[in-house]
């Protein structure tokens, strides 16, 4: 058995995913989507309903005239940010209670993360949707650890405010002899994720480790890009924390990240509208 798998075992039970997010997991990457069956299926779900349309009337889109309508709403809003709506309300709805987190500060984090490794993804030429669900699963890890084992995973919280994601990971190895990217990945597995998915969980950490695609370099990116952003911590200061062998790594030595990150910053407030 992999020290993985005892967490498992101790989970209460097994946080699970409605089924049309399941449907639009497996369609990541892809046009073919019977557009007008997923329609019907978020008009059966009130909340979903509700984020679709509020995000249709945001001033992210800009529209000059109300939005009443669910077809009207995809239409304006399109099928990656409806992908986008769907995942993230079945993914931070899995989980409703954690001793000891605050699970509205927890996700935050996470949408922005995954906003920012959307943006990354695109500059970097690789699949934005898988960066994305990535991004905004990078540390479920965490709520995962704490529910198993909670006075462990409090313990290591209350230690860990001043470490870097490594020194944390490092710190969750020595009292349970796996992280939580580990745990994250695994269950991105039981969830039946995209392999890709899979493995910028396991490897976000260290995205220079042997056999890590550039889905972990993207999240790693823009977990620290997050961070800076949330704090909002000057310009140079962010960007003096930017991993440049990931960037070079990505072939993102060009970009003008000064730019990049007044966009980012952007998307940060519309995100805290689009997804609440």
């Amino acid at each position: 058995m992999r020290p993985v798998d005892r967490l498992f075992q101790k989970l209460p039970q097994l946080p699970t995913i409605p089924a049309i997010v399941q449907e639009l997991i497996s369609s990541l990457g892809r046009d073919d989507v019977d557009l007008a069956d997923l329609i019907a299926k978020v008009r059966q779900d009130q909340s979903l309903s509700a984020r679709v349309l509020r995000l249709a009337n945001s001033p992210y889109y800009g529209g000059r005239k109300t939005v009443g309508g669910i077809d009207d709403a995809v239409a304006m809003i399109g099928l990656n940010s409806l992908r986008s709506i769907v995942i993230a309300s079945g993914v931070t709805g899995a989980i409703a209670r954690v001793e000891g987190i605050d699970l509205a500060r927890f996700w935050k984090h996470s949408q922005l993360t995954a906003q920012t490794a959307r943006a990354l993804a695109k500059l970097a030429g690789i699949n934005p949707e898988y960066a994305y669900a990535a991004g905004l699963m990078h540390r479920i890890g965490q709520l995962l650890i704490n529910l198993s084992f909670p006075e462990i995973g409090q313990q290591v919280a209350k230690n860990c405010r001043n470490l870097s994601v490594g020194e944390l990971a490092a710190l969750e190895r020595l009292n349970l002899s796996f992280n939580h990217a580990e745990v994250s990945a695994e269950l991105a597995r039981q969830w039946h994720f995209p392999l890709e998915i899979q493995d910028a969980l396991l490897h976000y950490i260290k995205p220079d480790a042997e056999g890590a695609t550039p889905y972990a370099g993207v999240v790693h990116l823009a977990a620290s890009l997050a961070f800076g952003i949330e704090q909002d911590l000057p310009d140079e200061v962010i960007l003096s924390r930017v991993n440049h062998a990931i960037v070079r790594t990505l072939g993102l030595e060009e970009v003008d990240w000064l730019v990049e990150l007044v966009k980012m910053r952007e998307a940060a407030g519309a995100g805290s509208e689009q997804y609440s």
